[in-house]
């Protein structure tokens, strides 16, 4: 009898020593993703990525895969097969994560073990709605062969969704301050709100979420930001051209220049090569410049584009896509856009396309500083 009771004893005090030594062995702010698969072909690769960055990569054998490393703070990551479609979001935090996904369903992914996971899925599930019928009308909108009147219709509606759903992005930042869900939504669309919106929004945030990375980039944002409008001075920022030289927007101040913000994975973008081509080649011999700024994720797949499409102008880019100073300064939340400022260095139009670009260029051109045409 007392063998028994000394003999469960230590079985007790093995199990308890046992389940604290693995804890213990975990490192602070440790995740271990715990992946399991149906589908995959055995021995894919599978991909995590932060920032178009891969950070882990492993193989997944008999439709298992394990990764783990060390957080500053919850992250959002992308978890991705090779060669395949298979594609998901995920929130890692300390701790152990589980991720379980079938092949062309990985966006259905079921993920357990992330508090953060959690309040990303339960703030999206209302706005799939809204995507899916902004999905719709963008298409009406797009659409050269619908009447003008249907496609303003559309434009319409399509602006109604896309105000219900920052409405409701908003309204998750507000009531969720200590989340690292809220700041990266806020580091998402602060362009896409007023400033004083994005400010009001970001103080609200618990001390430790301002200090995340989405808090320091949106503090940059606030910092940096002016958004000037057609009849302000342009504001001045540097970055480097494909030769790695510093290059000034005032270095052009006196010509008419042409502030273009775009990447070669943007549609609407390669739509406007030929018209800037145009507006280069025929207004550059009487001091027309065009200065582009890429959001590309890549210096090699930028170069690659100027150099394809024959983009030879001044051409700079910044290795952070499109938190880049100038898309910060002038409050770029899509591309193409573009500002037209005169020699004076006031900006006369934004957002000029085709044929009116070629007009407003040509009607400003030969006009000395104090003579300007607003559009």
């Amino acid at each position: 009898m007392k063998k028994t009771t000394i003999l469960i004893g230590i079985i007790f005090i093995t199990i308890i020593f046992g389940c604290n030594q693995n804890k213990s062995s975990l490192v602070e702010n440790e995740f271990i993703l715990k992946g399991e698969t149906e589908g995959i072909e055995n021995d894919s690769w599978i991909y995590l990525i932060l920032n178009n960055e891969t950070v882990d990569s492993t193989k997944i054998v008999d439709n298992n895969f394990s990764m783990k490393g060390v957080l500053e703070h919850p992250k959002q990551y992308n978890l991705l097969v090779k060669n395949t479609q298979n594609y998901s979001r995920i929130w890692l935090e300390s701790g152990e994560i589980e991720f379980k996904g079938k092949d062309g369903k990985f966006k259905d992914a079921i993920i357990k073990g992330s508090n953060s996971q959690k309040e990303s899925e339960n703030l999206w599930k209302p706005i799939w709605e809204y995507r899916k019928r902004r999905d719709s009308l963008s298409k009406i909108v797009s659409n050269d062969k619908h009447i003008d009147s249907l496609k303003l219709n559309a434009k319409l509606e399509l602006e109604k969704v896309e105000q219900n759903r920052l409405k409701i992005e908003r309204e998750f930042i507000q009531n969720n301050p200590k989340s690292y869900v809220s700041a990266n939504t806020l580091d998402f669309y602060y362009t896409s709100l007023p400033k004083k919106t994005v400010s009001e929004l970001y103080n609200n945030l618990s001390e430790d979420v301002k200090k995340s990375s989405y808090g320091k980039s949106i503090q940059k944002f606030l910092k940096l930001n002016k958004n000037p409008k057609i009849g302000d001075k342009y504001v001045d920022f540097s970055m480097t051209n494909e030769k790695g030289k510093l290059i000034k927007l005032s270095d052009f101040e006196g010509k008419l220049m042409l502030l273009d913000f775009w990447a070669s994975y943007c549609g609407p973008c390669i739509k406007e090569y030929p018209s800037l081509r145009k507006a280069y080649s025929q207004f550059n011999k009487n001091g027309f410049e065009i200065i582009s700024v890429s959001e590309e994720q890549t210096k090699e797949r930028w170069l690659e584009s100027i150099k394809k499409n024959e983009l030879n102008w001044i051409n700079l880019w910044q290795n952070v896509g499109n938190k880049a100073d100038p898309y910060l300064i002038y409050g770029i939340n899509g591309i193409p856009d573009n500002l037209l400022i005169d020699r004076n260095g006031i900006i006369i139009a934004r957002n000029l396309r085709g044929e009116k670009l070629i007009e407003t260029i040509e009607s400003n051109i030969k006009k000395p500083a104090g003579n300007t045409v607003y559009n």
